[in-house]
C-alpha cells in the first residue's frame, strides 16, 4: 500500500474511515461532511446577518411566514450562533482529528481559547443593545452608577416656596409622554435648521441608571435614578440642573437584557409626585422637599416573591403612575400583579389608590402586568382607564376598576413583551403596536347591551414593532420606530410611505409638526412630518455613554428639551419661530 497521505478525499468510504482512525490513512482537510455541516450554520449566520434587510426586500413574501425575519434581535442571535459554529466545528475537527503534528494542531486552539479566556477575565457583558448585540464593561470596575456615590442636594432657595399645579403651568410636562401621555405637543413652533440656528447645551450633568424620563413643572425637573444600592426619586433645578433633593429607597433591579434601575418616568399630580421603582415600590412624595408622604410595597401587597416577581417581570416594572380626578376624590392608578398567573383569582390588573392618604380605593381586572403604563381614553363620550396587560388590553371604570371590555393582544411579560401604549383615534376606535414580531393593530370597541365588545379593524405585522418605545400620530398619519428603523405609515396602509435606518431603538416626540427623534446611540434629529419621501432637516449629538444605550423618553418643557440615558442627562434651549 502506498505511503503517501490521503488529502482529505470526500469520497472516502466507510472502510478507509476506519482505517484512517487506526493510523493507515492521513487527514490534512477536512472531509466533506464537516464542510456541509460547517456551511450550513454559515448559511444560518449569513441569514440572520442579512435577515430584516431579506425580510423587508427580497423575501418579502415570506415575511409574514418566517418569524425570524420579524426581530432583529433573534436575526443577531442567529448570526452569533451560525458565525461561532461555522469556525468551531472545522477548528474542532483540525485540533482532534487531523493528522498534523500535535504542535500545530494545537496551537490555533490553545491561542484563540487564551484569547477569549484572557478577554472575559477583564471584561464582562454588562448590558445589550435592543438588538441583543453586547455591550461589555471592566469586570471588575464598578458600574457607572457606582462612581457617581452617594447622592447630594444643596437644596434651593425656593424649597419653602409654593410651585404651580399643573394646571397654572402652561409648559407643564407632567407624566410619561406628555400633558395627554401620547408623544404628542401642540408647540412650540421650532426652527429646523440648526446649523443657522443651533440648539444651545444650557446644562450637562452625570446622572444615576435607569429608563425613567423626565417630567417638568415650574423650574423643577423629576426623575428617577439607580446609585449604587439605592433607587431613588429625584429633583433637579430646570434651568441649572442642580440637585435639589433626592429620596431613595435600598433597591437595586439588574439584568444583563434590562440593564440597572429604574423605568418609570413620576407623575406630577394633585401638589405631589408620584413614582413607582423597578422592584414595584410605590412612593407619594412632597415636590418642594422629597419627604415622603406615603409609600406601597407594590410585591408586598400581593403576596409576590422576589423569585416569582423576577420569573413574570424579567426585566423590571416599568409602568408610570396614572392621575384621575372622580367626583369625591383623586386617585392614583398602576398596574399591580399577583403571585400566580395561572390563577385569576390572585391577579389584580390594576390598583387605585387615594392621591392624598394612600388609602385603596378599588381594584380591577385579573390579569398579568405588562411594561406598559394605563392611560385614558373616551369610549362611547365617557372616560375610560385603558390598560395593556401582558396578553391583553382592557377597558375599566374610572370610578370602580370594573372591567368594562376585553381585547387579544398577545404577549409575554418574561418573553415577547408588552411596553407600548394604546392610542385614542376617536370614534371608540384605537392604535396598539408592540415589537417581537407583532407589529400594529387598530380596533373598535363597541356598546352592547350593558356592556362592550371589540372588533380588529386593521393589523399588520410589518410595521412599526415599537419594542421599547411608542409611537406618535399625526392625523392618519403613524410616526414610530419599527425595530430601530424609523417609519411613517399611514393608518391601516400595507406599506410605510417612507423608512430610514440608524435610529435603533430611541424615543420619538411630537412638537407641532415636526418630529423629535432621540436614537438609541445618543443622536437627536429633527424629522419633517410632512414630506412624501424622509427628510431630515437636522441632526445633533444630544448625549453620550460608556455602556448603557439611550431608551429614556422626552421631555420638552416650552423650548427646554431634557434629555437623558443611563448616565447622563442635558438641557437643550432649542431655537423656536416665535
Amino acid at each position: 500500500m502506498s505511503n503517501e497521505p490521503v488529502h482529505g478525499n470526500p469520497e472516502a468510504s466507510e472502510s478507509a474511515t476506519s482505517q484512517g482512525a487506526t493510523g493507515n490513512q492521513d487527514w490534512y482537510v477536512p472531509p466533506r461532511r464537516i464542510w456541509i455541516i460547517a456551511s450550513l450554520f454559515l448559511l444560518l449566520g449569513v441569514v440572520g446577518f442579512f435577515g430584516r434587510v431579506l425580510g423587508n426586500g427580497p423575501l418579502a413574501d415570506l415575511y409574514d411566514a418566517v418569524w425570524i425575519f420579524r426581530d432583529p434581535a433573534i436575526c443577531n442571535v442567529m448570526a452569533l450562533i451560525g458565525g461561532f459554529f461555522a469556525c468551531f466545528i472545522p477548528l474542532m475537527w483540525f485540533t482532534f482529528r487531523s493528522s498534523w503534528p500535535a504542535a500545530i494542531r494545537f496551537a490555533p486552539f490553545t491561542l484563540i481559547s487564551l484569547a477569549v479566556v484572557g478577554f472575559f477575565v477583564v471584561f464582562e457583558i454588562q448590558g445589550v443593545s435592543g438588538e441583543m448585540i453586547p455591550r461589555f464593561g471592566y469586570r471588575f470596575g464598578k458600574a457607572p452608577d457606582q462612581r457617581l456615590g452617594e447622592f447630594t442636594a444643596a437644596g434651593s432657595d425656593q424649597e419653602t416656596k409654593q410651585s404651580l399645579s399643573v394646571e397654572d403651568d402652561p409648559n407643564a410636562f407632567p407624566q410619561f409622554l406628555g400633558p395627554d401621555g401620547n408623544s404628542r405637543l401642540a408647540g412650540p413652533s421650532l426652527e429646523t435648521d440648526w446649523a443657522a440656528h443651533a440648539p444651545e447645551e444650557i446644562w450637562r450633568i452625570p446622572i444615576g441608571a435607569g429608563w425613567s424620563g423626565f417630567s417638568a413643572l415650574d423650574g423643577r425637573i423629576y426623575t428617577m435614578e439607580q446609585r449604587d444600592n439605592q433607587e431613588l426619586v429625584t429633583c433637579y433645578d430646570m434651568q441649572s440642573g442642580e440637585p435639589i433633593w433626592g429620596t431613595p429607597v435600598e433597591a437595586r433591579h439588574y439584568t444583563v437584557m434590562g440593564y440597572v434601575g429604574p423605568r418609570c418616568t413620576p407623575l406630577l399630580f394633585d401638589g405631589r409626585v408620584y413614582a413607582s421603582g423597578a422592584t414595584g415600590v410605590l412612593r407619594c412624595l412632597d415636590p418642594l422637599t422629597g419627604e415622603v408622604v406615603w409609600q406601597h410595597d407594590l410585591l408586598e401587597m400581593y403576596g409576590v416573591s422576589p423569585s416569582v416577581e423576577k420569573a413574570n417581570i424579567a426585566w423590571g416594572r416599568s409602568n408610570s403612575p396614572l392621575g384621575y380626578e372622580l367626583e369625591d376624590r383623586k386617585i392614583v392608578i398602576i398596574p399591580a400583579g399577583g403571585p400566580d398567573k395561572a390563577n385569576k383569582d390572585e391577579m389584580v390588573s390594576l390598583v387605585a389608590f387615594d392621591a392624598a392618604t394612600g388609602e385603596t380605593v378599588w381594584e380591577g381586572g385579573q390579569e398579568q402586568i405588562s411594561y406598559a403604563s394605563p392611560s385614558i381614553a373616551q369610549v362611547d363620550g365617557k372616560d375610560q382607564i385603558i390598560s395593556v396587560n401582558e396578553a391583553t388590553i382592557t377597558g375599566h371604570d374610572p370610578a370602580t376598576g370594573k372591567q368594562l371590555w376585553s381585547f387579544d393582544w398577545p404577549g409575554n411579560s418574561s418573553g415577547n413583551a408588552s411596553c407600548s401604549q394604546v392610542h385614542s383615534l376617536g370614534d371608540n376606535r384605537f392604535f396598539v403596536s408592540k415589537g417581537y414580531g407583532q407589529g400594529a393593530s387598530t380596533f373598535a370597541v363597541k356598546p352592547e347591551g350593558d356592556g362592550f365588545t371589540t372588533e380588529e379593524l386593521w393589523s399588520n405585522a410589518r410595521v412599526l414593532k415599537t419594542k421599547f418605545t411608542n409611537v406618535a400620530i399625526l392625523s392618519d398619519d403613524v410616526f414610530g420606530l419599527n425595530d430601530g428603523i424609523l417609519e411613517k405609515v399611514e393608518l391601516e396602509a400595507k406599506r410605510p410611505q417612507w423608512r430610514e435606518r440608524g435610529f435603533g431603538h430611541g424615543q420619538v416626540l411630537l412638537v407641532d409638526d415636526v418630529l423629535l427623534v432621540m436614537g438609541e446611540e445618543g443622536n437627536l434629529a429633527a424629522v419633517d412630518t410632512t414630506s412624501e419621501d424622509y427628510h431630515e432637516f437636522s441632526r445633533i449629538k444630544a448625549l453620550s455613554s460608556e455602556i448603557a444605550p439611550t431608551w429614556n423618553p422626552l421631555c420638552l418643557y416650552g423650548d427646554l428639551l431634557l434629555v437623558r440615558n443611563a448616565e447622563e442627562a442635558a438641557c437643550f434651549k432649542l431655537p423656536t419661530k416665535d
